[in-house]
């Protein structure tokens, strides 16, 4: 089954202006923010901010001294009156297209034009554009509507913003002839028009099954729907991956997932990835199960735990010290433990953003809690033969932090008692992260090492370096991960540095990065060992990695998530061949 996603899909120029807007409010205020009506028609997006503070309202009434939000579709100019003399404040969140709609109507009207709205009578784009017609207006959806039009002696012509582009030309083709003196205007948005289009020249490429993801009153997803109906395509409109089942796509050979212009990148992404399984277990048995086995490996942590094994081990190993593999497997169980608890903590986040990783923590709950438990075990009764005091301080500091790191208990003493300079760390998911896993798999078995041997002869300038690449192999490895969960992170509140410092600033990071962690191998294998040069294969891989992420607008998560540790276990087959040969 052949899986496409259209070129023009999801959140449209207006929505993802108006999203990131409020979200950025949301953000910086403590105060509720109501705004009048669904912000944007997709039930997921608006759920989310209203769990975030976002009030949902459907009057004018009650608005003294409130932060009052204006929706996409914007309001009635008398609505409009009101809130400017009773909000304390506005956020104006009306698309600028909707807007630039309102000002043709308002300009022609005041010149003695009469208006016609071609769309649908009611929709709340449709209420606010009528507000602005002071000589006459009237709202047509089809062809029979064209005998309701009044006389008058002059026509103006605009279309609410999702209509379907056809129909506007059927209907607005009679008017010219019906009326000698009209002025129309296309104002159907450009993302609209490219969004039907995309649809219409897919069919006529030869796809079978149509999938429509957005909200069920969204206006412009239900004609993107209706588009594949009208055809005899297959269609499925939907809000959600839950609604696809596989039984519906077992004659399919070609389908095309288009989205609605409020439908986040998330929800896409899931339905690409839903779609995947599908294809996969019906044409494939085979990939389907290798598929499975990584998702496990990936999604419970076990590949980047093995890796962190192996991180410790080549510390060890260059500085010569030997900790009967008690250090690297102290390793493998903190990373495992912290990923284990710390989703557990977050599931409710995990359902909205990625319910695949959400079903597989479900049904594997009890092997999960037991394996985590039985970890933390053997990590007290291995820490209990090391001698070490600062290793073990650092261990158990390092390993009571992660444990409750995500519990709503210590999410309030931080946000409480914490320094502005704490809580902006703590709120950074990949900060702590990266801070737990490089202090516990590099420098607490540096540390040990020190004990034994001088300093100076521990090739200390190898071992700095040696420190520095494979930091540079957890930060790049969790920074890629926040890229590719950015568009859940985003609406759902995650705070990661490619929110904080944009997608653009994120990569060229990474790039610095990877520039760096290329120099310190160059020094490594001139002065230590050529063998370590075979790193840089991790390095090249990440960066193209990293490039490909960057160019796609929405992709199956579970790809890139598998390739990103598949990156992990290149380095583990490094590792063996250094330490063996």
């Amino acid at each position: 089954m052949k899986i496409k996603i259209a070129e023009n899909t999801g959140f449209c120029m207006g929505v993802r202006k108006a999203v990131l807007d409020i979200v950025n409010v949301i953000n910086k205020s403590s105060e509720p923010i109501y705004v009048l009506g669904p912000l944007i028609h997709n039930p997921q997006t608006v759920s989310i901010l209203q769990s975030r503070g976002i009030v949902t309202i459907n009057s004018i009434d009650d608005i003294e001294n409130k932060i009052i939000a204006i929706r996409t579709h914007g309001i009635p100019k008398a609505s409009l009156r009101i809130l400017k003399q009773n909000a304390s404040k506005i956020i104006n969140l009306t698309c600028p297209r909707v807007a630039r709609v309102q000002g043709i109507v308002k300009k022609y009207s005041r010149e003695g034009y009469f208006v016609i709205i071609i769309g649908d009578d009611h929709h709340a784009e449709v209420e606010s554009v009528k507000s602005y017609a002071d000589d006459g207006v009237i709202v047509i959806s089809s062809i029979d509507d064209i005998k309701k039009i009044p006389d008058a002696s002059k026509y103006i012509v605009v279309a609410q913003t999702t209509f379907d582009e056809s129909l506007f030309e059927e209907i607005t083709k009679i008017l010219k002839i019906k009326f000698s003196n009209v002025l129309i205007f296309n104002t159907i948005c450009d993302s609209t028009h490219k969004r039907q289009s995309d649809v219409i020249n897919a069919i006529k490429e030869g796809i079978d099954t149509l999938v429509v993801v957005g909200g069920k009153n969204s206006a412009n997803t239900r004609r993107l729907a209706q588009i594949g109906k009208n055809s005899n395509i297959k269609t499925f409109h939907i809000e959600s991956e839950e609604e696809l089942h596989e039984k519906d796509f077992k004659n399919t050979n070609y389908v095309l997932v288009t989205a609605g212009a409020s439908t986040p990148g998330w929800i896409i992404n899931n339905v690409l990835e839903k779609l995947y399984y599908i294809s996969n277990k019906q044409e494939n048995l085979l990939l389907y199960f290798v598929l499975r086995f990584f998702e496990i490996a990936v999604r419970l942590n076990l590949i980047s735990s093995i890796a962190s094994f192996f991180m410790s081990l080549l510390i060890e190993t260059i500085s010569g010290i030997w900790s009967s593999y008690k250090l690297p497997v102290l390793s493998a169980f903190f990373i495992f433990i912290m990923y284990a608890v710390n989703n557990y903590f977050l599931k409710d986040t995990l359902k909205i953003t990625n319910p695949f990783k959400y079903k597989l923590h479900k049904n594997n709950h009890l092997i999960i809690v037991t394996s985590t438990l039985a970890a933390i075990l053997l990590s007290l009764i291995i820490t209990a033969t090391i001698k070490n005091y600062i290793c073990l301080l650092l261990y158990y500091t390092i390993l009571l932090t992660g444990i409750i790191y995500s519990s709503n208990q210590f999410k309030y003493f931080i946000n409480k008692y914490a320094p502005t300079f704490i809580k902006t760390i703590y709120s950074i998911k990949s900060i702590p992260a990266n801070v737990g896993w490089i202090t516990i798999t590099l420098l607490i078995p540096t540390l040990y090492a020190s004990q034994y041997i001088n300093i100076s002869a521990m090739h200390i300038d190898i071992i700095i370096l040696l420190i520095v690449f494979l930091s540079y192999l957890i930060i790049s490895r969790n920074l890629l991960l926040d890229l590719i969960g950015f568009n859940g992170d985003l609406i759902i509140g995650n705070v990661t540095l490619p929110i904080i410092i944009g997608i653009s600033k994120a990569k060229y990071l990474l790039h610095i990065l990877s520039f760096i962690g290329m120099m310190v191998l160059l020094y490594i294998s001139i002065f230590y060992d050529i063998k370590f040069l075979l790193f840089s294969i991790n390095i090249i891989f990440n960066y193209f990695l990293v490039l490909k992420v960057l160019n796609l607008k929405y992709f199956i998560s579970l790809k890139y998530e598998i390739l990103t540790d598949i990156n992990l276990i290149i380095f583990i087959l490094i590792c063996l061949l250094i330490i063996i040969v």
